[in-house]
């Protein structure tokens, strides 16, 4: 049994530690309870987007070989091609070693940047939300909800939670769409993790130092039920003459 004294000083480790992490296990409760509330699916706005189809290109309008379309960005240094449909387009993907370009297969036209008729082409295709396509916004450095490297287009549809789309500027990839859900599953999320910036990273000092000392807290409390529980039935138990 814990002797009265060593009891008393539990008791006052354990308010303490409590007063010191007190605010994140209300976190970490609060923000677990919002992560099982929704489901997954409906945060990151899969039904909004149609699945990437692995399309079909047809051969009958592609004009230029893999040599010619290497041949345009040969300065660039192309390291790899592919053929690959873009908006019901045959379209060159090629990787160099100094930018990625997509070059159509019917006139050798160089497509990336893309323009924005293209990618609101590819938005409303993608689209699977009922909302209509409202605006489209280039955005330089693509921000870190998009997904994608680069520059993005930005295109925002009408519907609750303000859903946006995100297009790649380089090759026309189709991103997330982001939706208010999102958001805040991923503000919560970086307090959850107490990873404040870049909202990955669960293994750093701060997040363990806090589960250690969560730990210790629950600990001490345990110790101090276990005391209560048993210090009555320790009394009441007669002593052998």
């Amino acid at each position: 049994m814990i002797s009265p004294r060593l009891a008393r000083r539990i008791a006052q480790i354990h308010k303490w530690l409590g007063l010191v992490v007190a605010i994140q296990l209300v976190i970490w409760t609060a923000t677990g309870l919002f992560f099982t509330a929704f489901s997954i699916v409906d945060i990151r706005g899969e039904k909004l987007v149609h699945p990437p189809a692995h399309g079909h290109v047809d051969m009958s309008r592609v004009k230029l070989s893999s040599t010619d379309a290497l041949n345009t960005v040969v300065e660039d240094q192309p390291t790899e091609v592919i053929l690959r449909p873009l908006a019901g387009r045959p379209v060159y993907e090629i990787r160099a070693a100094i930018g990625l370009y997509v070059i159509s297969a019917e006139t050798g036209e160089v497509m990336s940047p893309i323009a924005e008729d293209l990618a609101r082409e590819i938005a409303t295709t993608a689209w699977a939300g009922q909302g209509a396509l409202q605006t489209m916004t280039l955005i330089q450095k693509a921000p870190r909800e998009a997904g994608l490297p680069g520059a993005v287009w930005a295109a925002d549809f009408a519907g609750e939670g303000h859903p946006t789309l995100y297009i790649s500027a380089t090759n026309g990839e189709v991103g997330p769409a982001r939706t208010d859900l999102w958001r805040t599953y991923d503000f919560l999320w970086s307090l959850h993790i107490m990873d404040y910036s870049e909202r990955e990273n669960f293994h750093h000092p701060l997040i363990i130092a806090a589960a250690i000392l969560a730990l210790s807290t629950v600990l001490f409390g345990v110790a101090l039920l276990v005391h209560r529980f048993t210090r009555g039935r320790v009394r009441a138990t007669p002593q052998p003459n």
